[in-house]
């Protein structure tokens, strides 16, 4: 097995200077990793470790095609033990050039210069030929080293290649490029933030301004998308899943928007130190742009993600990382199939009947202990279940957010007294409530809370205003954030968390009805009187009570907002299918552009819930909050753009709510409610700027 320390010791020391890394220089790193067993190809996920390790050296050296090669020449085992054996010695260093062109020369050789023979391969299938260079000529530009135009010999050895394994070969070697170019990018990323701790202005690192840290969250929310991507694709590629050149595809789709993007945002952090060639950066420039461009050369063997979901019957990869969150969707999809006509596109509240079904599947509150009524399932069974009522419109969100606003912090921190009062009602999913964070001068900010609970005797006295409270003119309980120690020197010291009846005297609330259609609430506190019953957890202490479920509560609620967006592309790709030509236009139009586009990012969307789960889980609480965060702030914005390019896709139609418009109005109103994705459990501005902190950038 290789060591990553020996492979990142060997580039670094051979290649940390790419401006004097000439084609020689490769020739040499070639022999040198061949003899550390680089060439000796193992598995996919082994090779495509190395293609990352040259990435953020800004090196060309072509491992990938070597993987590919040695793959190819498996099926014609009189000649591949020979030439394999050569390419693991490092005596031929082999490029891959998919043409159907007489191959006297190739043009465009990432690391031509050093290499020693070619494998034309014809993109469609058929007789593959392995053939020696003559000679090669340097074309200069942006790649470092230069490409190269190849002059080509005879062959010296032949090999059909049926287009299924043509087309493997294909995805592998875009996957190749593309996993290249992103490392190069997360490498200059890198770099950057820790530019951004150092570099200081106005008297203080630049990783306290507002504009560094939301362009670094930036970034880091496409890396971490993409490297799920490329895991996914590596994933479905080792073991030979029929849908591993549609995974690749999307790495590609995904790749080419953003890895660019990437490393400029990042040079505009490192400012003009990155900007001459003793850094890292003008190579790396160089990796990402030239490696992105090389990708035409290479043709999607069954074209663009669009191409692919428009001309087949095939969805999107499922994601699921466990068989029990599969199995919670399977049951999910059959209490669907018995109540379809209880569906509702956006419902403004409960169906009773669907409700009942749920409690008696014990699915509300199943993530909690035994002794509590749950029956321990995993965050990721929860996520399962969040994501398919959301996307099949059962109407049954106030119960479950019951569940995970208010069950789980009465699981963890109330009294005996209060599991016995409030979680039954949850499990049957009859404990209706609305959330009391927001308040008109502070928003979510819980540091600038100014509703106050003064105690009086036994009682607590509650005075204040709390604004944009969803369902409180229906809800019977306000879960309530107040302070109770207005002299706490820590802003977040001194809140306390209440569980209020909302029909206590001295509440008042004033409806208003929001862009989405749904009522939410001025709520108005005037010498409002509660016992220290309905008191969460300790005085004082309510922060903790709020942020030990948050991560949980953010991944339910971008769990949610994905599964909408996931039946709104499902919806969209149905009325494409139905009429192609003129809903999507050709191969290569800006519809199926964007068609695609949006396919990566819904899939982006379910790897990044997954893995946050995954952490949440079992991984550290910080690396939970910064995965959780990520996934809400992608989620936020994929159901807006998702939306907004549905109704350009599909015309003025879309724009309707009527049960005759394509997706029966679910592209209108997921649209309007797209605002609130932006706001539920802090703002995307906010949620980058926490993101960034956790990066260490503050």
């Amino acid at each position: 097995m290789l060591n990553m320390d020996e492979i990142t010791e060997l580039l670094t020391r051979q290649w940390h200077f790419p401006d004097l890394a000439d084609e020689a220089a490769l020739a040499r790193l070639w022999r040198l990793a061949a003899a550390q067993g680089w060439f000796d190809f193992g598995d996919l996920a082994a090779t495509v470790a190395l293609v990352r390790a040259t990435g953020a050296a800004a090196c060309p050296l072509p491992v990938m095609d070597g993987f590919v090669a040695v793959e190819l020449l498996a099926e014609a085992p009189e000649i591949a033990a020979g030439i394999a054996a050569g390419i693991a010695a490092g005596d031929v260093r082999i490029l891959v050039a998919p043409t159907n062109r007489a191959a006297e020369t190739v043009p465009f050789m990432e690391g031509g210069m050093a290499a020693s023979h070619v494998l034309v391969l014809p993109p469609a299938g058929g007789r593959a030929s392995v053939r020696p260079v003559e000679f090669a000529v340097p074309q200069p530009g942006l790649a470092s080293p230069a490409w190269a135009r190849l002059h080509l010999g005879g062959p010296e050895a032949v090999v059909d290649v049926d287009p299924e394994r043509a087309g493997r070969a294909l995805s592998l070697l875009r996957l190749g490029l593309t996993v290249r170019a992103m490392a190069a990018a997360r490498h200059t990323h890198d770099r950057s933030i820790a530019h951004a701790k150092v570099r200081r202005q106005f008297g203080r690192a630049i990783g306290g301004f507002g504009a560094v840290q939301q362009r670094t969250a930036t970034r880091e929310i496409e890396l971490v998308a993409g490297e799920l991507l490329i895991e996914d694709a590596v994933r479905r590629h080792g073991g030979d899943a029929p849908d591993g050149i549609l995974a690749t595809e999307l790495v590609v789709s995904h790749a080419a928007a953003v890895a660019p993007h990437i490393q400029v945002s990042a040079h505009h952090t490192l400012g003009a130190g990155g900007y001459f060639e003793e850094h890292d950066a003008p190579w790396l420039f160089r990796r990402v742009h030239a490696d992105i461009a090389l990708l035409p050369s290479c043709p999607p063997p069954r074209g663009t993600v669009a191409d692919i979901l428009i001309g087949t019957a095939t969805d999107l990869p499922a994601v699921d990382s466990t068989s029990r969150a599969t199995a919670m969707r399977e049951q999910v999809r059959s209490l669907y199939a018995e109540n379809r006509t209880r569906a509702r596109v956006f419902a403004k509240g409960d169906d009773p009947a669907l409700v009942a079904a749920m409690s008696a599947r014990k699915w509300f509150g199943m993530t909690w202990p035994t002794a509590d009524g749950g029956h321990d399932a995993t965050l990721t069974e929860q996520l399962a279940l969040q994501d398919e009522i959301a996307y099949h419109q059962l109407p049954v969100a106030h119960a479950m957010a019951a569940v995970s606003v208010v069950g789980a912090p009465i699981v963890k921190y109330g009294t005996a007294e209060q599991k016995a009062r409030y979680l039954p009602q949850i499990r049957d999913g009859g404990l209706t409530f609305c959330l009391g964070y927001s308040e008109p001068e502070a928003g979510s900010d819980l540091a600038s809370l100014t509703t106050t609970a003064i105690r009086d005797g036994d009682d607590w006295v509650i005075n204040g205003t709390k604004s944009w409270i969803a369902n409180a003119h229906t809800a019977e309980y306000i879960w309530l954030a107040v302070r109770t120690d207005v002299d706490a020197k820590l802003p977040l010291a001194g809140i306390s968390v209440f569980m209020v009846p909302m029909a206590t005297a001295g509440i008042r609330t004033e409806p208003h009805q929001a862009l989405s259609g749904q009522i939410c609430c001025t709520v108005s506190f005037d010498d409002v009187r509660v016992g220290d019953s309905a008191r969460i957890g300790s005085a004082n202490h309510g922060w903790q009570v709020i942020t030990d479920t948050l991560t949980g509560e953010r991944l339910l609620l971008a769990s949610d907002i994905a599964g909408m967006s996931r039946r709104q592309f499902d919806e969209l790709l149905a009325a494409v299918r139905a009429d192609p030509d003129s809903a999507a236009g050709p191969s290569g139009s800006d519809k199926r552009a964007r068609l695609s586009g949006m396919a990566v990012q819904v899939q982006a969307v379910k790897l990044l819930l997954t893995k946050a789960a995954e952490k949440a889980e079992s991984g550290p609480a910080h690396t939970a909050r910064l995965a959780s965060s990520m996934a809400g702030v992608l989620a936020a914005e994929v159901a807006e753009q998702l939306s907004r390019d549905a109704l350009e896709i599909l015309g003025p139609a879309a724009a309707l709510c009527a049960p005759d418009a394509p997706g029966a109005g679910i592209f209108e109103q997921g649209l309007r409610l797209s605002i609130l994705a932006f706001l539920g459990g802090g703002t995307n501005d906010v949620q980058r700027g926490l993101i960034a902190r956790g990066l260490g950038l503050s």
